[in-house]
């Protein structure tokens, strides 16, 4: 996100060139390439990223309401399609931006949603002078039977150059990874191939993590803790801890209900880039997030919704 005021003078300019520059030697530090992040930085910046959600009661009403005048019975209610109404609240398009202790420091993410009626395509994009980051996730809903399809994320960074496919062979019961890191430390990074057991476990990537946890939610069978499993050229394992007392948030003029997610890494390959990241999500909305914070180097780094085509339909 460029500076907010353009009045503002050369010293807080530099203060904003500083932190930026800051930020991105932060980001983009030197990973051994054969055990980079399971759940990149990017992914904790440009989750964003975005993520899909449940709806509440209240929305199979609006749906059934909407399609005729007869009355709503309980009956009626247990055959709604969780995972539609899901799909529903967060197809659209969605723009975030990132701010390192409370100043914008450049970026922004911009995310689409659509649905052909069977399967959910979610795409990502980040543009910056410094970098850029392509993500685009395909993933099943129906029913809230999520499912998570393939994933292609791409991209480049000072000194870094990124190209990542995950495909999910279902029938097989494997994940096919194919992928290549190049850093300062691996210039001649070549491209590397990896085949990975699926077990039971609830597959997510950046675009389609909070997918899967509303559904995990709706689950009348479910708790408030949720574990998801994030996947490159090796796993990583998280614990989502929820906290379902809403609380109100502000965004673009605007204040919406959002509740407290906690996410917490219990599993992991030694030297990958994982940490706590804390989420505020709007039911509304999808529960896509409202607010996402975590630490950098010590430092707060948040993440915030500035805008969406939905906002009018679900306020």
């Amino acid at each position: 996100m460029n500076c907010c005021h353009r009045r503002k003078s050369r010293n807080k300019i530099t203060t904003s060139l500083v932190i930026t520059t800051i930020v991105w030697r932060k980001l983009f530090r030197p990973q051994s390439t054969d055990r980079k992040s399971n759940q990149s930085v990017f992914l904790l910046i440009f989750m964003i990223f975005l993520q899909v959600g449940a709806v509440q009661a209240l929305a199979a009403n609006r749906q059934l309401t909407d399609q005729g005048s007869k009355a709503i019975y309980a009956d009626d209610l247990l055959v709604v399609d969780q995972g539609r109404l899901i799909v529903q609240a967060m197809a659209g398009s969605w723009e975030y931006g990132v701010y390192l202790l409370g100043l914008p420091v450049g970026l922004k993410a911009k995310v689409e949603v659509l649905w052909d009626g069977h399967n959910v395509t979610a795409t990502s994009q980040v543009n910056h002078f410094l970098a850029a980051n392509n993500h685009q996730s395909v993933f099943s809903l129906s029913n809230c039977d999520y499912r998570l399809q393939n994933y292609q994320n791409s991209g480049f960074s000072p000194g870094w150059r990124f190209d990542d496919a995950v495909v999910f062979d279902w029938q097989q019961m494997l994940i096919n990874y194919k992928g290549l890191t190049q850093g300062p430390k691996t210039p001649d990074a070549q491209p590397q191939a990896v085949t990975l057991t699926l077990d039971n476990a609830t597959y997510v990537d950046k675009l389609s993590q909070f997918a899967a946890l509303a559904c995990a939610l709706k689950n009348p069978h479910g708790n408030d803790n949720v574990m998801l499993s994030y996947v490159d050229d090796t796993i990583g394992r998280y614990i989502f801890s929820v906290d379902q007392s809403t609380v109100q948030m502000s965004f673009a003029g605007q204040t919406i209900s959002v509740i407290k997610v906690e996410s917490e890494p219990y599993d992991y390959v030694e030297g990958s880039v994982h940490r706590r990241v804390t989420y505020w999500l709007a039911p509304s909305l999808g529960f896509l997030p409202v607010k996402i914070s975590t630490k950098l180097g010590g430092m707060r780094l948040t993440v915030k919704l500035l805008k969406t085509s939905k906002l009018a339909a679900a306020l």
